[in-house]
């Protein structure tokens, strides 16, 4: 399989990165790695160009996370990695779990029983 090039580790960033530590740290690279400069390497300077022209678009960071992640070279290399859409705690906190919504629903029921069958045994005495 082809080897995908990792944008964020030649930006210096994590694959979590706002949109403004990324462009801080292409501004960064950019003023270290100029071909104009003494120090200046043109093939980095054109991969760093390429990496932020797709981090700072949100659809085109999108389809390239996606075919990051799911790469098997990446995931082979990268073995403790997790899939950032798939690491959401906040949706998880917020949405019950069935389990939880039938034992709710089973503890209403309980009390619609006891109450039928309460009122039903007290006002047997009355008749």
């Amino acid at each position: 399989m082809e080897t995908i090039e990792n944008y964020y580790h030649i930006l210096g960033v994590s694959n979590y990165a706002t949109f403004n530590e990324i462009k801080e740290a292409y501004r960064k690279k950019v003023k270290e790695l100029h071909p104009d400069k003494v120090n200046g390497n043109a093939e980095l300077f054109k991969k760093i160009k390429e990496a932020y022209e797709v981090l700072q678009n949100d659809e085109k960071r999108k389809r390239y996370d996606d075919l990051l992640f799911k790469t098997e070279n990446y995931m082979e290399h990268h073995p403790k990695h997790v899939d950032p859409s798939k690491t959401t705690p906040s949706l998880l906190i917020i949405r019950p779990r069935k389990s939880q919504k039938l034992i709710s629903l089973s503890i209403n029921v309980a009390f619609i029983l006891i109450g039928i069958l309460g009122t039903t045994y007290f006002n047997k005495d009355k008749e």
